[in-house]
């Protein structure tokens, strides 16, 4: 899925497990690697230690969080457009 795509559907008021996940992915800033798992409920971190840990994602598309979750969408948008350059 696309960051515009995850832009998108956030704008449009969707609210799900599998978005929530798609959106933590996205946004996560890497020491470890992330993951969604099989059913797209969950993401699942894999430690440097190959130690895995699975974890709801936080709720990004819930109304109250919309907000937040468009503008860190939007600024890493931007950053992209930026490297592009």
């Amino acid at each position: 899925m696309t960051l515009s795509e995850l832009i998108e559907r956030v704008e449009k008021g969707e609210t799900s497990n599998e978005l929530d996940v798609a959106i933590e992915i996205t946004l996560f800033n890497p020491d470890v690697a992330i993951r969604a798992n099989a059913a797209g409920s969950k993401v699942i971190y894999t430690k440097r230690d190959g130690s895995e840990a699975t974890h709801l994602a936080w709720d990004w598309t819930l109304p109250r969080n919309r907000p937040r979750t468009l503008t860190e969408l939007r600024h890493l948008s931007a950053q992209e457009r930026d490297d592009d350059r």
